[in-house]
């Protein structure tokens, strides 16, 4: 998945996974929803995200401190 992967932007990476899905990562690894109040995962640098093909489907997925999050459609 990873070696045949495609760099995506986020805002094409949000246009495919639920918003709600992505919501709730954000706050479980500690990001803020607003940049007043602190690092937001849109400003953080060190995220990427990227699109692929995993068992024959395709995969969006961010990676954060070299872990790959990915995200299917049921």
């Amino acid at each position: 998945m990873i070696d045949n992967s495609t760099d995506i932007t986020r805002t094409t990476f949000l246009k495919h996974i639920e918003k709600i899905d992505m919501k709730l990562m954000e706050e479980q690894l500690g990001y803020c929803q607003d940049s007043r109040n602190g690092l937001t995962m849109a400003a953080d640098r060190a995220v990427s995200y990227h699109r692929s093909k995993l068992h024959g489907k395709r995969v969006y997925f961010l990676n954060h401190s070299a872990i790959e999050y990915v995200f299917i459609k049921p």
